[in-house]
């Protein structure tokens, strides 16, 4: 009887030590495509920090809410806006603060004579294109800035073509399918942003948002997504204010 004890004892402790050498299980992160580049590295430098691997799904806000909500999978959910946060109810955990994702207009070098400022998009025959209201955060924004303007000062009647994601509005400008996309200002330092400039909305009519990272209630690691979501919004704010991410 002893002996069995004693067995059974040795067991348990081996399997207890191979289960705390065991790597950690990986993070499943779904994130806004236009959260790319400062994610990136974030993702990158907490992996090496604790030694778990982050799998960033990138693709419009809209788009990982549904899938988020249809699988019921997942650690972290970081949108373009916290409107999905706040659509998602029970399927936040936790939520905190990163970020400000500021709205602005990309337009080409080639329009610099006729594209000044804000006003020169409402001209005659100016080509817009905006986000997919359906399917990006960016495109929820402009159609806010929309429904808030009077007829006579909106840019609605030159939007040519919506886009599924900000990625694609920037290939719109760079093949020159359009004059100005409406983008989030970080956007303007990406590599794929080269040779296209600023046009400013102003601030009267210009619709911020806040980007807040939540842990997701269908985690199946949550130690390891609280910490990924505290270090998202603590070390990763200064990442995202070197990234643009500023009002």
């Amino acid at each position: 009887m002893f002996r069995y004890t004693l067995r059974v004892t040795l067991l348990v402790l081996i399997s207890l030590t191979s289960a705390c050498n065991d790597p950690p299980q990986p993070l499943t992160v779904y994130a806004g495509k236009g959260l790319k580049y400062a994610l990136d590295e974030i993702a990158r430098d907490f992996e090496s920090e604790q030694g778990v691997h982050v799998e960033v799904i990138y693709a419009g806000s809209h788009t990982l809410y549904d899938v988020i909500r249809t699988t019921k999978r997942g650690d972290v959910f970081i949108p373009g806006s916290t409107h999905y946060l706040d659509k998602a109810g029970n399927l936040i955990a936790s939520r905190e603060f990163v970020a400000w994702h500021v709205p602005t207009f990309a337009a080409t070098e080639s329009s610099t004579s006729y594209l000044k400022d804000y006003h020169d998009l409402l001209k005659p025959g100016v080509r817009i294109a905006v986000g997919n209201e359906r399917m990006a955060a960016i495109g929820r924004v402009g159609r806010a800035m929309l429904d808030s303007q009077k007829s006579d000062e909106s840019f609605e009647p030159n939007i040519v073509v919506s886009a599924s994601t900000v990625s694609e509005l920037l290939q719109l400008l760079q093949r020159g399918e359009v004059d100005a996309a409406l983008v989030w200002k970080d956007m303007l330092q990406w590599p794929a942003s080269e040779g296209l400039r600023e046009v400013k909305i102003p601030d009267a009519i210009n619709k911020p948002k806040e980007i807040s990272v939540a842990v997701l209630s269908t985690t199946q690691n949550p130690v390891y997504a609280k910490r990924f979501s505290e270090y998202v919004a603590t070390y990763g704010r200064d990442v995202f204010i070197r990234h643009g991410f500023v009002r």
